[in-house]
């Protein structure tokens, strides 16, 4: 090659990597998942997850001054009450917490703590930090500046986010996912409250149908703490999407002095869903609540003084309007169920529009009468005027270049943009959040009308076909087609649901809890063992690398509401954060489907299985 031609290939690489430096490249995302402003309101801390990064946000100039490298994905922060150091919790088996010193960015202190540390709360005296362990299902009250965990605490599914009350007595967790057999007549997510004094806990349920709880927010003037969830009309049979007849959106209220649920509101119109709530803040004022639809792309924002009053006339219930003369008028535990209820007191902004091109927001922050809205999936962060009289959104800031999203980027939007929808009442992700399982069932009609069934986690679908409990779907990719026509009652073009699969096979699975330094226990290699024993017959349906044979077969599951009794072998891979189990959902611990549900006794001699061997045997299970 000539010294000529050398030159120029030379030049020619200087000329694609500037191209790429200013225009960005896919894989530069930003990610923004939460944003904290300083009292002073002159900085807004952004939480960039892809980037793993804290970007230093000056709100006067509304320009990016700096930011400061994480050493592992981040999960969540916090401040501290000298506003000198960021806790930021990060990573997931073996996560960790650490203290990074804002003035020169460095690491001064961090410590192990658990899965997926998230929900993060330092006390007002800086001596303890609360946290949720998403995947452990526990609460944690760590002490510093060691990071030593000094207490654990029974959480239910999946806590992914907390609030610490103003007088540090009460830690509330929400639980992203219900904990109940899916087949019972009330299946709901619920909040845990520790009192921090006595480590005692008590459960807040919320009505039935909620989950995808993504976060919680205290007033402050203390009084409530407020929570997003979707609210699934999962006892339906899934014919139509209109005035919300799978999906609707809202959030919820509980007392948090009396540690008591007050009610849930939507945050839907009659004839457009407001999906996937994510977000939730209260002004510095208390008079107004603001949500962040992470699915229709807007913001929600609801006047909190009258809602609250609203809620304060109602009677309870059907038997005490009864008693107050007024058998017509709306009750207390009717509210859930009123698309309407909100009509003068909501004011919907949208952030994506043809103008505007802010995607899924995911995290908000309040800074005198303005809401700054972090979006996920365009790394910008919007700004709404709450004083104007008709607020609309601008683009504050771009957290860096724009860049081109890939295939599997386009992919994660496509799952979770409910614009794809008809009416924007859900998205995907409302039934497979983070493209797992809502813990729900569904009555979907590819199989017959009557027989619900639990949502499967998308990981390794498109390895392990057919797709469905039956199979009635010949693969996954049928399946994101039919999906869009059928659940969201959508045409989509063929280059998303391409995208949509791509995303579906980027999916990893997040390292067990169970394991022990990345390996099996002693007590999950036994349970190995009694996996691979010929008197129980595990693994000659559930073989291979995916643990699955991909065949239909009878293992004696049949219900009362099924249609047949066959079912498609589902993979075990990462099924320890999939309760509840088989395909109605009827046991939320594993152990119950071998020692009441005797699965598999059709093949193998699970009935003689002893309550050791099937300990041993479900660890093993959700080790995998």
């Amino acid at each position: 090659m000539t010294a000529r031609r050398l030159v120029t290939q030379f030049v020619a690489t200087l000329v694609i990597l500037a191209t790429a430096l200013s225009t960005g490249v896919a894989g530069e995302y930003k990610g923004p998942i939460k944003l904290i402003p300083t009292k002073d309101g002159s900085i807004l801390y952004s939480l960039n997850m892809d980037a793993k990064e804290i970007a230093f946000v000056n709100v006067a100039e509304a320009k990016v001054e700096r930011s400061i490298p994480l050493p592992g994905v981040p999960n969540d922060m916090c401040l501290s009450k000298d506003e000198k150091t960021m806790y930021v919790g990060y990573g997931d088996y073996q996560g960790k917490i650490c203290a990074i010193d804002l003035a020169t960015g460095a690491v001064t202190a961090e410590g192990v703590v658990g899965h997926t540390p998230c929900g993060l709360c330092v006390t007002s005296d800086g001596s303890t930090i609360y946290a949720c362990l998403r995947h452990d299902w526990k609460l944690a009250k760590i002490s510093l500046p060691d990071f030593k965990v000094e207490a654990l605490y029974p959480a239910l599914h999946e806590p992914c986010d907390a609030v610490l009350t103003l007088d540090d007595k009460s830690y509330y967790a929400a639980n992203f996912l219900p904990l109940d057999p899916s087949d019972g007549a009330n299946v709901a997510a619920e909040i845990t409250c520790l009192d921090t004094a006595t480590g005692e806990t008590k459960q807040i349920r919320l009505p039935n149908g909620s989950s995808s709880m993504h976060h919680i927010a205290l007033s402050p003037d203390g009084k409530y703490v407020y929570t997003t969830a979707i609210l699934a009309r999962y006892q339906l049979p899934t014919t139509q999407v209109e005035r919300g007849w799978m999906n609707t959106n809202g959030f919820s209220i509980i007392d948090a002095e009396k540690r008591e649920f007050v009610n849930t509101v939507l945050l839907d119109d009659v004839d457009s869903g407001a999906a996937n709530p994510w977000p939730i803040v209260v002004t510095p004022d208390n008079s107004k609540i603001c949500v962040g639809l992470a699915g229709s792309h807007e913001l929600a924002i609801v006047d909190a003084v009258k809602t609250h009053e609203k809620l304060a006339g109602l009677p309870k219930n059907a038997e005490e309007a009864k008693e107050l003369g007024q058998a017509n008028t709306t009750t207390a535990d009717q509210v859930p169920q009123l698309l309407a209820f909100l009509v003068g007191l909501k004011t919907r902004v949208k952030l994506y529009s043809r103008k505007l091109n802010g995607r899924s927001p995911r995290a908000l922050a309040v800074i005198g009468d303005k809401v700054y809205a972090g979006m996920y999936f365009t790394d910008n962060i919007m700004c709404v005027d709450l004083g104007a009289r008709r607020p609309k959104a601008v683009e504050f800031v771009k957290l860096g270049p724009e860049p081109e999203m890939d295939a599997v980027r386009r992919g994660e939007l496509a799952w979770n943009d409910a614009l794809l929808c008809f009416q924007t009442w859900q998205s995907c992700a409302s039934c497979h959040p983070e493209a797992r399982s809502d813990a729900l069932n569904w009555d979907l009609l590819n199989d017959g009308m009557g027989n619900p069934k639990n949502a499967k986690a998308m990981v390794h679908s498109i390895d392990v076909p057919p797709a469905m409990w039956h199979g009635v779907r010949v693969n996954a990719e049928y399946a994101i087609r039919t999906g869009f026509k059928f659940i969201c009652f959508a045409n989509v073009p063929e280059e998303t649901c391409v995208d949509v699969e791509e995303y579906i096979k980027s999916l990893k699975e997040v390292p067990s809890p169970y394991l022990v330094d990345g390996q099996l226990s002693e007590k999950a290699l036994r349970g190995k063992a009694v996996f691979e024993n010929p008197k129980y017959a595990c693994s000659h349906c559930h073989t291979g690398e995916f643990f699955t044979d991909q065949k239909m077969h009878d293992v004696g599951s049949r219900a009362d509401y099924d249609h047949q009794s066959e079912f498609d072998t589902p993979t075990l891979l990462g099924i320890w954060r999939t309760p509840p189990y088989l395909h109605d959902g009827r046991y939320v611990d594993l152990h119950d489907v071998f020692l009441d549900g005797a699965h598999g006794d059709v093949l193998g001699e699970v009935g003689d299985m002893t309550e050791e061997e099937c300990d041993d045997l479900v660890e093993y299970l959700l080790s995998l």
